[in-house]
């Protein structure tokens, strides 16, 4: 949906910042310090599958609940989790920074539902209890809101390439550069009393069907049509007024100059599968409506 710039601070460093915050626990500290690059590496084979559209090639550790698996070399699934959990996120731990680096780096725009909702906390791409090794990887640690957060709902989990919903820091940049949300109005324009928009996916036609069916995933997982149909419901009544405005104080009907208008409006949108856009185009397509 929306696009995140790339994490400033490396896994490497995240886990630098991780080791120096350990304390009362030398045997996790050393740990952390001889797995370094097994860590690291596997953030690496991460982001190179992602950046392919393959994140879903990972596996999830097969453990029942209780269980307390070696999931890297000698890491423990609950180590792995405790370098979040206990060592990543309280204030007090030098990690801190990068928590609220991540968090404050979405500008209060929540990328998974294009903005509608304001980011709370970092949610992990690949849930925790999953795949641990990633438990403070920063690019598995998304801002979210609290209608999108996933931790503990296996909607970012995926076995197929097509069910994967999409990475904001790493996917490829035609879900975030492509318009693949649209919408349509239930009115004409000019009909005095207000219609409904329902938004929908319509991906370009030279998209493969994988990721014609992903975007259709994430459309669906996050609620997309009824949270976007709100959104611009809320906004109707200043595109009305001011269509109304115009025709009352030219008095006419000019289709062009309104489809110029409403254009404007549309291209305005601060990307292109911001609600704004299908809005104002599901207007344009409705000028001709009776």
């Amino acid at each position: 949906m929306m696009r995140l710039a790339d994490p400033q601070y490396t896994y490497d460093k995240t886990l630098d910042e991780c080791h120096s915050g350990i304390t009362g626990n030398n045997s996790l500290k050393k740990k952390l310090n001889s797995n370094k690059k097994n860590l690291t590496d596997a953030g690496d084979n991460y982001s190179e599958l992602s950046r392919k559209g393959e994140l879903y090639l990972i596996k999830a550790i097969n453990s029942k609940k209780g269980d307390d698996p070696v999931v890297l070399n000698d890491l423990k699934k609950s180590e792995l989790m405790k370098f979040y959990d206990t060592y990543f996120v309280p204030e007090d731990k030098p990690t801190r920074a990068i928590y609220d680096y991540l968090l404050n780096s979405a500008k209060e725009k929540c990328p998974f539902c294009g903005g509608i909702g304001t980011p709370r906390n970092l949610d992990h791409f690949l849930p925790k209890s999953q795949f641990p090794q990633f438990s403070i990887y920063p690019r598995n640690l998304v801002p979210s809101c609290r209608d999108c957060n996933m931790d503990g709902n296996p909607i970012g989990f995926s076995e197929t390439a097509e069910d994967q919903i999409i990475q904001p820091y790493l996917d490829d940049d035609r879900f975030f550069l492509e318009q693949w949300i649209h919408a349509s109005y239930s009115k004409g324009v000019y009909d005095p009393t207000p219609g409904n928009f329902t938004y929908f996916t319509k991906p370009p036609a030279h998209w493969c069907d994988i990721d014609k069916k992903r975007v259709e995933k994430h459309f669906v997982e996050f609620n997309i049509a009824q949270r976007y149909s709100t959104k611009a419901a809320e906004h109707l009544g200043i595109a009305l007024g001011q269509l109304n405005y115009f025709i009352k104080k030219t008095g006419v009907r000019d289709d062009d100059f309104i489809r110029d208008f409403f254009k404007s409006s549309a291209d305005a949108a601060s990307f292109p599968n911001h609600w704004q856009k299908g809005m104002y185009q599901a207007l344009i397509d409705a000028i001709l409506l009776p």
